[in-house]
């Protein structure tokens, strides 16, 4: 009788991959923010960037208000700006398969942790920020990583002096399961012209960076973009890290530097193109596919309802709409956009 019951699953399961459905994810098909706790010694992460070393601790969660459960994971401090510059460093996470087992966490080997820069008044709001610019691409491109929301109580270990923190964080799905999701490889340490990217998936990549007025990412190097294939000539790039934007606008962010050289514009809340130029008829075709999107688009701020301010929605939505204004009066676009593309070496 098990094993008529283990045949069906597992038959059941290849049905599902061979018309394109993935098995449940319990862990990025909830929206709901998820609670988690972790202790942690700030400078032992800090110094863990610079060489290999994952160090073994517990991570604490619960579900709907539930008592809190525990999982051992490993973790290890990842990134390069925050690392050096924030107080709490972003997180690699990885838990073996049998740890995850039967948890919210099943099916997850790694993640990332994306927490606030520091601890001042206002900083887990630009956490919440930087989280809206995930579920934005999500509206444009079919290919993303899958994001959720925690609440995060941390303790800093300090020997006596152990401190508490109230934070919000970002999960964010690992590239390689990312990847395995759209029957696709990774391509992380990849170098590929932005000539062999897909061109519609690769001008969405581009206006969605000048709708959140992000210029902190490239495609060459693979700074705050994933690239995947979906065959040999099949080249997708997924952004992430948005923390530089205008639409997060925090307070260290800068605008980024091309060669050693700076860009014209003042500050990140100044929109800037910087994608490469594509046919006419393609431009024109993801042009009118954002234009088809705007009330979808400018409705997403509205998740963030009982977590951000009604005056900070209302002004990042007043933010995303002058974009949209961009797109819709030929005059701007050509400015903005068609004078600014970067044509292929």
């Amino acid at each position: 009788m098990a094993r008529v019951f283990f045949t069906a699953a597992c038959f059941f399961i290849s049905m599902m991959v061979a018309s394109g459905q993935q098995p449940t994810d319990s862990l990025f098909n909830s929206q709901t923010p998820l609670d988690i706790g972790i202790k942690i010694s700030i400078r032992e992460l800090q110094n863990s960037k610079r060489d290999t070393t994952w160090t073994g601790n517990i991570l604490y969660y619960r579900l709907q208000k539930q008592d809190y459960d525990s999982i051992k994971v490993e973790l290890k401090g990842r990134g390069n700006f925050r690392l050096n510059n924030c107080y709490f460093p972003p997180l690699g996470i990885k838990i073996e398969k049998k740890q995850a087992k039967g948890t919210v966490f099943e099916g997850n080997k790694k993640l990332k942790l994306v927490l606030p820069c520091n601890h001042q008044q206002g900083s887990n709001d630009l956490v919440l920020l930087e989280w809206l610019c995930y579920k934005l691409y999500e509206e444009i491109s079919p290919y993303t990583f899958k994001t959720r929301l925690v609440n995060l109580n941390v303790t800093e270990l300090k020997g006596k002096k152990d401190k508490n923190f109230q934070l919000k964080g970002i999960l964010i799905e690992d590239l390689e399961k990312t990847a395995k999701r759209y029957s696709a490889q990774s391509q992380e340490k990849a170098r590929v012209s932005p000539a062999v990217l897909q061109d519609t998936n690769a001008l969405r990549f581009y206006l969605f960076q000048l709708l959140i007025s992000n210029t902190d990412w490239s495609e060459l190097t693979q700074h705050n973009a994933r690239l995947i294939s979906l065959s040999p000539q099949k080249y997708i790039m997924m952004p992430y890290d948005f923390d530089m934007s205008g639409v997060v606008d925090a307070p260290y962010a800068m605008v980024s530097a091309i060669d050693n050289e700076k860009l014209p514009v003042n500050n990140v809340r100044q929109r800037y193109y910087r994608g490469f130029c594509r046919s006419p008829e393609i431009t024109e075709f993801v042009r009118r596919e954002f234009i088809a999107k705007k009330d979808k688009l400018l409705s997403l701020p509205d998740l963030l309802k009982g977590q951000l301010s009604d005056k900070g929605i209302k002004e990042v939505k007043e933010y995303l709409e002058s974009f949209f204004e961009i797109l819709e009066k030929d005059n701007l676009f050509s400015y903005h956009v068609l004078d600014k593309c970067r044509a292929f070496y």
